[in-house]
């Protein structure tokens, strides 16, 4: 596959196949993901890798956010959208976490953000071109104080991302992409 038939059809996809995606693997796709444009050389990012009881707490995490976003009273309702909360992380075959030191300089911070993005991106394509679908979350669960200790998040980081990784178990076409003609703005 070719980088631009690869850009235009990697896709995020949440439903995934139950197939173990190695840990070897997440690293030698991190190993060429860091290379990223980087002002500084900075390299502000760091990873956390969920596995075996971890994951069953950011699940806990999962259902106890969702719960206390939920408008219901209904015991037979919260107890649905609790499980399908705690089973969208558990039937996750990989989760890791992209995290970015917090450059004191503005600029320098805005910079690092954008490289720990490019690096995600990167990763996604790493991925997606050995058949496996990369889902780069950053909701609520990403940001609450419960997922923030689970991880060791410091003072002076931030979450970039919490990268859901699996062998996707559908496909989903393409969805249509306004042509980057029609934002072009040309100043002579």
């Amino acid at each position: 596959m070719n980088l631009q038939q690869l850009i235009k059809e990697r896709r995020s996809i949440a439903a995934y196949r139950d197939k173990e995606v190695s840990k070897s693997l997440i690293e030698e796709l991190l190993e060429t993901a860091i290379w990223v444009p980087n002002h500084k050389m900075t390299e502000p990012w760091r990873f956390v890798f969920i596995q075996g009881e971890a994951q069953k707490k950011l699940a806990d995490i999962n259902r106890q956010v969702t719960i206390s976003k939920t408008n219901s009273n209904s015991d037979e309702e919260l107890k649905i959208v609790s499980d399908n909360a705690y089973h969208k992380i558990m039937n996750v075959p990989y989760i890791f976490f992209v995290i970015n030191k917090l450059n004191p300089q503005e600029k320098l911070r805005e910079e690092d953000y954008a490289s720990s993005s490019c690096l995600i991106q990167n990763f996604s394509l790493l991925a997606w071109e050995k058949g496996i679908s990369t889902f780069w979350k950053t909701g609520k669960l990403a940001f609450c104080e419960e997922t923030a200790e689970l991880i060791g998040l410091k003072e002076d980081e931030r979450v970039v991302g919490q990268i859901q990784v699996g062998y996707p178990a559908k496909n989903h076409a393409p969805i249509p992409r306004t042509s980057a003609n029609k934002r072009i703005t040309v100043i002579e």
